[in-house]
């Protein structure tokens, strides 16, 4: 059964990331363990520390993981370097009032053997003055 939604939908990684403008810039992630790893190897240790639970874990997953907490990345590098692990921007949103504001990016990465982006679909489009 599996193999046959091979071809229709490839294996993908995806990762979210928050942004809040907060006491400068607050930034998590949320992905698979592994891939957090991969992409950020300077938060390891902080991630295998039983001590530090203030962020979701399960065995595989972690959410809101508070990167920037362990490394010095600015938004802008944290995307750039996922990007430069082959991940595409699929969709971003953003939100909030005074000081509660926030964006979060949603990313993917293509299985093995896919050196393109995915096609992306334009869902929603404001008019400017």
């Amino acid at each position: 059964m599996e193999q046959d939604c091979v071809g229709v939908s490839p294996q993908c990684e995806c990762v979210v990331i928050h942004v809040a403008p907060e006491l400068g810039e607050r930034i998590s992630v949320s992905a698979r363990r592994a891939t957090i790893e991969e992409v950020f190897p300077e938060v390891r240790d902080a991630m295998s520390s039983s001590g530090n639970t203030s962020w979701s874990q399960e065995s595989t997953h972690i959410a809101r993981f508070p990167l920037n907490g362990y490394c010095h990345l600015n938004s802008v590098q944290v995307l750039e370097r996922l990007q430069q692990r082959g991940f595409w921007i699929t969709g971003s949103c953003g939100g909030g009032v005074d000081s509660s504001q926030f964006s979060e990016y949603i990313l993917r990465r293509e299985g093995q053997g896919s050196r393109h982006p995915p096609n992306l679909i334009q869902i929603k489009h404001e008019l400017t003055d």
